[in-house]
């Protein structure tokens, strides 16, 4: 399925903690179907990076479940 990236947020919800060290920094990125439905996931922010995946930029998930652009 072909989804529109509507919005791309930091993920700052780390509990009553700070995020550890070792984990990698997040995004909640909203998705939008041909329906107008919304979806919200959880990426690295590196990868989005890596795949120039921006608001407005049309996306689907690849073979690991991870967001590619088209």
């Amino acid at each position: 399925m072909i989804y529109i990236v509507k919005r791309i947020d930091e993920d700052l919800d780390f509990g009553c903690e700070e995020r550890a060290e070792d984990t990698h920094v997040m995004a909640i990125v909203t998705l939008m179907n041909s329906s107008g439905e919304e979806l919200r996931v959880k990426a690295e922010d590196a990868m989005l990076y890596e795949r120039n995946i921006n608001e407005g930029d049309k996306v689907y998930f690849d073979e690991e479940n991870k967001l590619e652009k088209i």
